[in-house]
């Protein structure tokens, strides 16, 4: 079991990630693998952003809405040197729905039964396998394969566009080396996390069958790291790239073929001090980033990079770790596609994560 140190540092990076750049949720975390014996996880993180913004004076309403992330995780040795490790988290996702007021929203074509709301609901669930090989020298290295379950649903009745998606699972990848030294808590890991092809049944509106869309969720590559700097006190952070500008979902169905893509990538920093207080508790703080990319944006997503502040704690009691974190999110401004404007918006987000030791 990791020491409580380390529990709150964690959550109070967690508990921010459900609100990075693009469809971005999860994070693809897997500091599970690097926890000490045979633990089971559970976490869970809320999301509740307040996002509006206007369309040549017409509010758009608070189009954000309010979601929950789960995550499991069993995390057991097989050896002195080979650990295993299964996860389960929901890594990308979008929710967002218009007033019926907003011009997006109003039907093209009234009395045919179209939607009166602009909105998008994306989905994905990610089962992770991890292998992971530790040297005497401080490093190891790990690999694994994860199935990927996305779906998808759009309604934009001002095109006269409807569209929901069939479920489709596949496979991906991630590999990735750390280095570790214990006597000072110090740990930096880089994983890569392979793109994954997932080809979309779509059903749409007004269109005669189905459309076979092929879409990728992007590649990306995480590095997290933590050391300790005095007695008790650790510092630690993360800066994740996500590749967002290979990622397209299209119909030649939709009016101008592309229904969601975004012109530039992300990168996401975090850092953090932890300290503990006692045997039992420790607290963490920390600070999160994403540049502003400018030019023009989604109208499924209208932010544009962040900076936030998180505060997380962990209790020991027995053989568990109760961590909890909250955070606060300043999104930046933004300009969508069809020209409205978002200003001034953010967010909250809390996390609890349970670590229970089976051995």
């Amino acid at each position: 079991m990791r020491n409580t140190l380390l529990g709150a540092a964690t959550l109070s990076l967690a508990s921010g990630a459900a609100l990075a750049g693009g469809l971005d949720r999860s994070g693809q975390g897997i500091n599970l693998i690097f926890e000490e014996g045979q633990v089971l996880q559970f976490a869970y993180s809320y999301a509740d952003p307040s996002l509006s913004g206007t369309y040549f004076g017409i509010d758009s309403g608070d189009i954000g809405k309010g979601y929950g992330l789960p995550q499991l995780g069993f995390k057991t040795a097989l050896s002195d040197t080979l650990d295993f490790a299964l996860i389960y988290d929901q890594p990308f996702g979008a929710h967002v729905e218009y007033a019926p007021t907003y011009p997006l929203s109003v039907p093209a074509i009234p009395g045919i039964g179209l939607p009166d709301q602009l909105r998008a609901d994306a989905s994905t669930q990610a089962l992770t396998a991890i292998l992971r090989h530790k040297f005497d020298t401080g490093f190891s290295l790990y690999g694994g394969l994860r199935v990927q379950r996305a779906q998808a649903e759009v309604d934009i009745p001002a095109l006269a566009y409807t569209m929901n998606s069939d479920k489709a699972t596949d496979l991906g990848y991630l590999v990735g080396a750390a280095w570790e030294k214990p006597e000072i808590a110090a740990r930096i890991s880089l994983t890569y996390n392979s793109a994954i092809k997932q080809s979309l049944t779509l059903n749409e509106g007004g269109a005669t069958g189905t459309h076979i869309s092929e879409i990728e969720t992007p590649q990306s590559l995480n590095l997290d790291f933590q050391t300790g700097v005095a007695a008790n006190t650790l510092v630690f952070g993360s800066v994740r790239w996500v590749d967002w500008s290979e990622f397209s979902l299209s119909s030649p169905n939709y009016l101008g073929g592309t229904i969601v893509s975004f012109a530039n990538d992300s990168i996401t920093y975090n850092l953090g001090v932890g300290h503990r207080f006692s045997d039992a508790f420790s607290g963490a703080i920390s600070l999160g980033y994403e540049k502003s990319n400018g030019g023009t944006v989604s109208d499924l997503g209208p932010s544009d990079g962040y900076f936030s502040v998180g505060i997380g704690g962990t209790y020991t009691v027995d053989k568990a770790q109760i961590s909890f974190g909250i955070r606060r999110i300043l999104m930046g401004d933004a300009v969508t596609n069809a020209g409205a404007i978002f200003e001034d918006n953010n967010a909250w987000a809390a996390g609890i994560q349970v670590t229970y030791a089976l051995n």
